[in-house]
């Protein structure tokens, strides 16, 4: 089970503002925030280094059903996931449950990551959660192709 660490998840009040915070310490790479309907959220990335294998992912919830509306209501906001590429995200889920890890979302399309990323592919990014601690939540990412 091959891992890559793809994106560090962060939930913020208002991405417009993190934004602007980060630009004023020197990232200049900032994606458009898009919307992702299925989480209630709106993504937004940024290139943290100088080849845009890693990002930062910075998500806002939009609605109260959100998943990470209490995340950010209870903790205000902060580190929410670890975010790693996989080539089969059916096998690797399959492979997490059966260790005992807690499948928080199974594998869904989210073409709001190919979108907010400008990646023209025929096939959707696929996305899973998973809970590998009390503490840590990791996403699986399969990139669309």
């Amino acid at each position: 089970m091959g891992m890559k660490l793809d994106h560090i998840g962060l939930v913020v009040e208002n991405i417009r503002e993190f934004a602007e915070l980060l630009r004023a310490i020197g990232f200049r790479e900032i994606t458009e925030a898009v919307p992702f309907d299925a989480f209630n959220v709106t993504a937004s990335f940024v290139n943290a280094g100088d080849d845009a294998d890693v990002c930062i992912e910075i998500l806002e919830p939009t609605a109260e059903n959100s998943p990470i509306w209490t995340f950010l209501k209870k903790k205000g906001g902060g580190l929410h996931h670890l975010c790693f590429e996989v080539d089969d995200i059916e096998k690797t889920s399959r492979e997490l449950a059966d260790r005992g890890f807690q499948m928080v979302a199974p594998p869904l399309d989210c073409r709001a990551y190919d979108t907010n990323l400008q990646r023209e592919c025929k096939n959707a990014s696929r996305i899973a959660f998973f809970l590998v601690s009390k503490k840590l939540l990791i996403e699986l990412i399969e990139k669309g192709r």
